[in-house]
């Protein structure tokens, strides 16, 4: 096996659990980054190795150094939104994936998967981001100004081995109940859910896994790979769910221009509070700019057979039904 040893960073996260499983159902050997006791047991169950720390731990390279990696999947990372203080979102995001890439250099490994985002491309309102997109100039959030700024040191870091980039869009499916999920579950679960017309890009949890593993395997040196499932609208959506579902609802669409406007009184609030609102001028500029990927290159070169739409919901919603986030008959 080309990639026998595999070291993971974020291994049990959204994206990171799911690859976890799979890099260990292909047979690798496996060590994963966590600071928490509660993954031993997951851990254990999987034959995984423990790497007991943080990105910042001096220990890890000791941990590490006789253990013959051959390859790194840094998925670890913050998305913060409407945050008070971000500083920590930069200093994990940038300053943490260069310790990574340190870390790939002395360990001398093969290849490093890391995994970006699709924000990172930057393209214009209503148009479609792709790896060939200019960035607009400009970023709608500081996640996506921190990822951007991560990737770009990444590609200009002095390098030993291999490395790509996978800019996954929404990631979304059975296993995630937090961001854009939290959507989806409201809406399933309310008459008249308020909503915002918008185009929509999701890469379902299944795709965004084998992204990341045919990367590994199939990915092309200093090359970026968008993966994206689907590309739709909120009003396609609620359509789909109405056309084989039993839900009946009727959204209540918010003028992208209102949203703007009581933005600010987010901003008053994150400054006088320790909480996040649940609106503000950064969260406004990401809700009402939508995105449009095209994940067709990772799709040809890394052989993605894309989920399609209606798949994918009925999957879903399913998987909501039957951990009773949502209160429907399964379809």
């Amino acid at each position: 096996m080309k990639y026998n040893n595999i070291f993971i960073t974020g291994s049990t996260g959204v994206v990171g659990k799911p690859l976890l499983r799979k890099i260990v159902k292909q047979g690798h050997n496996v060590f994963a980054l966590s600071r928490s006791k509660n993954n031993n047991q997951l851990f254990s169950d999987l034959g995984v190795t423990k790497i007991e720390g943080d990105l910042f731990s001096d220990s890890t390279y000791d941990h590490l150094s006789d253990k013959n990696i051959d390859a790194i999947f840094h998925i670890a990372g913050v998305n913060k939104m409407c945050s008070k203080n971000p500083d920590g979102m930069f200093k994990a995001n940038i300053e943490g994936t260069k310790q990574m890439l340190e870390l790939g250099n002395r360990l001398k490994i093969k290849k490093f998967i890391y995994t970006s985002s699709a924000v990172t491309l930057g393209e214009e309102l209503g148009t479609v981001g792709s790896e060939l997109s200019n960035h607009r100039g400009y970023f709608l959030s500081k996640y996506e100004e921190s990822k951007f700024l991560a990737e770009k040191e990444a590609f200009d870091y002095d390098k030993d081995f291999e490395f790509v980039s996978v800019n996954p869009s929404s990631v979304q499916g059975p296993g995630r109940v937090s961001g854009t999920a939290k959507l989806l579950i409201s809406t399933l679960n309310k008459k008249y859910p308020p909503l915002i017309k918008n185009n929509i890009s999701i890469v379902d949890i299944d795709d965004c896994t084998d992204g990341h593993y045919q990367a590994l395997l199939n990915g092309e040196a200093n090359e970026r790979y968008v993966l994206n499932s689907f590309q739709t609208t909120s009003e396609e959506l609620l359509s789909k769910l109405k056309s084989f579902s039993e839900w009946s609802g009727r959204p209540l669409y918010i003028p992208k221009l209102g949203l703007k406007i009581i933005a600010p009184l987010g901003d008053l609030y994150k400054l006088v509070s320790n909480s996040t609102p649940l609106i503000c001028s950064e969260s406004a500029r990401v809700l009402t700019h939508g995105h449009i990927y095209d994940g067709s290159k990772a799709g040809d070169k890394l052989n993605i057979d894309y989920i399609d739409l209606a798949t994918f919901m009925k999957k879903t919603i399913n998987w909501l039904i039957d951990e009773s986030y949502v209160d429907l008959k399964k379809i």
